[in-house]
């Protein structure tokens, strides 16, 4: 057993470490660089912006206010509710209104996919005149006036037919599941600088039309429950390159964040991974296995050398460890967007493992995705198979 956890703890570690230095470029970049005013771009497409919204809440209005401030010439934007009854529908048409750059659109209920991907498609179809290149955008993080321009860069260059930004949580306290949101986000950043796993982010992604028209993304979308790691496989099968771009990268304030929102995102990311990937979610087995067992281990083998089952080798062991995932910890707290107390960093940085393996668990009970006050029952591939009221 102390050969096992030796190795699982260093494999842990290093394999932390390892993705700390390979994502460090990448999401400082994001961080470093601050808007310098409009520019032109050699090539400047024609483009459009679909955002999808619901609700009307601050994070709502903070994101769409600087969605619609973008610095991109000629950029139409077209805003998406679901019906009436939406609170966003009001607030959307407020926006749009005397703007000739803005529309706004009624999708009405999805039948076959997430309520997401039926508001993309539904502002799609509303385009009579079609853009070079299609942006799709949150509606819930606040993006810098270039944002559009960032995304459309790549394509208009001949880099690649898609590119992607990310976000980063902005925390306004020190609470473990407002920092394990942070944590967890700056994981799956650091993920996106690799370019073999690099993969599009609903919340901030541009595509040209060609390319969406001539691999099928809306008949994809069409069926299934996620706008971005629907898209994984296709493009894998297709051999689409997607550019990750650092400075396409949204904001998310956070505060009072409860524990159970966390859980329940967290849970639902992995979701996604398990109904779309279901071969890299059965993969992440390992990623589990090095966040539970090497603690395990040391706090059952500290416990059993205070109780003379165990000799004392433990107690040393435990605290190199502890002493080794704290200085990893303390590594990607400068990745931070603003500066984080000690003690709170390193309370969350210890406990995110925990929560990450016990999301992890919750999804092999379940084929039912809950979001948004509506529940969908969604198999193999994503698709959905039924589209519930909760």
């Amino acid at each position: 057993m102390k050969t096992l956890f030796v190795l699982s703890a260093l494999a842990e570690i290093l394999a932390l470490l390892a993705l700390f230095f390979t994502g460090r470029t990448h999401v400082l970049g994001s961080l470093r660089r601050p808007y310098a005013g409009p520019k032109r771009l050699p090539k400047e497409p024609s483009a459009a912006m679909i955002v999808p919204i619901t609700g009307d809440t601050p994070a709502v209005r903070g994101g769409l206010n600087s969605l619609l401030r973008q610095d991109y010439p000629g950029l139409r934007y077209v805003l998406v509710t679901r019906d009436e009854s939406d609170p966003a529908t009001a607030l959307a048409r407020s926006l749009v209104e005397g703007r000739e750059d803005a529309t706004h659109v009624l999708s009405g209920t999805a039948k076959t996919c997430g309520q997401k991907n039926h508001g993309l498609l539904a502002g799609l179809a509303s385009l009579e005149d079609k853009p070079e290149i299609y942006i799709f955008c949150d509606s819930t993080h606040v993006a810098r006036p270039d944002l559009a321009r960032q995304l459309i860069a790549p394509i208009a260059s001949g880099k690649a037919p898609m590119s992607g930004g990310f976000h980063r949580v902005v925390p306004r306290d020190g609470k473990i599941p407002t920092l394990g949101m942070l944590n967890v986000c700056m994981v799956l950043h650091c993920l996106q600088s690799i370019k073999l796993i690099t993969q599009p982010w609903g919340g901030a992604m541009a595509v040209s039309r060609e390319t969406f028209e001539e691999h099928g993304v809306a008949a994809v979308w069409a069926t299934n429950i996620v706008d971005d790691f629907s898209l994984g496989p296709l493009l894998a099968k297709r051999r689409i390159r997607i550019c990750a771009v650092p400075d396409a990268c949204l904001e998310t304030p956070l505060k009072n964040v409860p524990l159970a929102i966390w859980e329940d995102w967290l849970t639902r990311q992995l979701l996604y991974l398990k109904f779309c990937t279901p071969e890299m979610w059965i993969g992440a087995l390992p990623v589990v296995w090095l966040f539970a067992a090497p603690p395990l281990m040391a706090a059952f083998g500290v416990l059993g050398a205070l109780t003379g089952c165990a000799d004392g080798w433990w107690i040393g062991a435990a605290l190199i460890y502890l002493a080794g995932f704290v200085m990893v910890g303390l590594a990607f707290r400068t990745l931070a967007p603003r500066p984080v107390l000690f003690w709170d960093w390193t309370r969350c940085f210890l406990v995110t493992p925990f929560m990450t393996v016990w999301c992890y668990l919750r999804t092999w009970t379940t084929f039912t995705m809950r979001w948004r006050g509506i529940a969908y029952k969604v198999t193999w591939g994503g698709r959905v198979v039924e589209v519930l009221k909760s």
